[in-house]
């Protein structure tokens, strides 16, 4: 029997090849991004939404059963397409957070039947069970194996549509966007979207160091076009869906899990794009993403600013140290309070130097408010603009910067907070 290991979880897949080692029925691979599926089938998949690649879960699950693979789906709660998706391809064997190395493999020898999973069905189809009670329950078959009862979670980081706002200059938005999108994407195994949202002056490829056109060979498209015009002839033509908005973003080439959806750079093509085409082209990612960063323009009365903040689980204000763009940052946050929860809001000083506003007189003034974060004012930053690449892993940065991005994720809930032995060692090597 051919067992394929691809949840995107290398302690976890490593931990399961490393109890079935002793079985001579067993065959383990451990597959390490979606495409491998093209070159090789299996008797069973393990699988998670947490597995790297350009192929779309959806299509993936079609072309496994397709092939008569039996899929071992591990998931969460947050992840009701994903859940629906199995039913549709009758797939029982579903593992919802927290999974167990016992429990994949569990499922390996002896998979489950529908009754096993029928509280599932019932709770994401919207049913009842005979006692009017929706559960989530997983059945735990009893198979004697030995291993540790170590928890793992598919969705070990926080997945989120964040959107970064400024009432100031709309470059600070894309510099932020690009610092943590760095930062992130060395420190969790997630797949992360960066939305060029700012319709007027789209600026994060050049943030980036990427060109902003795709080439795609499309009878409708021009050679050369950026991804929102992309998204916006396949809306115009009703067809933008998982499978094709994959094929419209920019890959960056350093960074692989950091894909980038170019800006329209058409003044006229954004006069005509209705706001509801920005809330399908983000419903539409956060169905493939784990993480998608939104940059937007000043501007709070374009659809291209306002949908995407509508939507956002977390909304990042950048404000300058001083009286006058924080008055600015007050005033829409309070205008916001009656579309949005407060919650959601959370602010982050940014180019904090000696020579500006007292942080105590800052706090004070956000004492309603999340208070995420200081970011320095660092001179090599223009450098680096200069250079098209991000500032953060450029050669001389401070400490302080990277040290205040690191805490920002941390205050996001991406990573746990650093021990007293992890911020020793950072320190020593120079390194985030």
């Amino acid at each position: 029997m051919d067992v394929a290991l691809a949840t995107g979880m290398t302690e976890l897949d490593n931990k399961v090849t490393e109890i079935l080692k002793e079985r001579k029925d067993i065959e383990v691979t451990k597959v390490n991004y979606r495409e491998f599926f093209k070159i090789k089938h299996f008797n069973i998949v393990v699988i998670s939404n947490r597995l790297v690649g350009d192929i779309v879960m959806s299509k993936l699950l079609f072309d496994l059963k397709s092939n008569n693979t039996r899929v071992v789906y591990l998931t969460s709660s947050d992840d009701p397409f994903g859940i629906k998706e199995c039913f549709n391809y009758s797939i029982n064997d579903i593992l919802l957070d927290p999974v167990k190395p016992s429990e994949i493999i569990n499922l390996i020898l002896k998979p489950n039947s529908f009754s096993d999973i029928s509280d599932i069905y019932l709770e994401y189809s919207g049913l009842e069970n005979k006692e009017g009670k929706i559960t989530n329950r997983v059945i735990e078959k009893k198979v004697e194996v030995p291993v540790k009862e170590i928890v793992y979670k598919t969705r070990t980081m926080k997945k989120s549509i964040i959107t970064v706002y400024t009432t100031d200059d709309a470059f600070v938005t894309a510099d932020f966007i690009t610092q943590l999108s760095v930062i992130l994407s060395k420190k969790v195994d997630q797949k992360i979207l960066i939305l060029d949202f700012n319709t007027l002056f789209p600026v994060m490829d050049n943030f980036l160091g990427v060109k902003k056109e795709i080439n795609i060979e499309s009878k409708y498209d021009i050679e050369k076009s950026t991804s929102l015009t992309l998204m916006y002839n396949a809306l115009e033509r009703d067809i933008l869906n998982e499978n094709n908005l994959v094929k419209f973003v920019k890959k960056h080439p350093k960074y692989k899990n950091i894909d980038l959806a170019t800006g329209l750079y058409d003044l006229m093509l954004f006069e005509k794009m209705p706001n509801e085409y920005f809330s399908k082209i983000v419903n539409t990612a956060s169905r493939i993403y784990d993480t998608i960063l939104i940059n937007t323009n000043p501007d709070i009365s374009l659809g291209s600013t306002f949908v995407p903040i509508k939507l956002s689980s977390e909304i990042i204000f950048i404000v300058k140290p001083n009286y006058t763009s924080i008055r600015n940052a007050l005033f829409v946050a309070e205008n916001f309070k009656n579309v949005i929860t407060k919650d959601k809001l959370n602010f982050v000083i940014y180019d904090f130097s000696p020579k500006s506003l007292d942080s105590e007189i800052i706090e004070e003034l956000f004492c309603d408010y999340k208070l995420i974060g200081y970011i320095p004012k660092d001179d090599i930053r223009e450098y680096a603009l200069n250079k098209q690449k991000p500032f953060i892993e450029t050669i001389g940065v401070k400490k302080e910067s990277k040290k205040a991005y690191y805490s920002i994720l941390e205050k996001l809930d991406y990573v746990p907070k650093a021990s007293f032995f992890s911020r020793f060692f950072v320190k020593k090597e120079g390194a985030i």
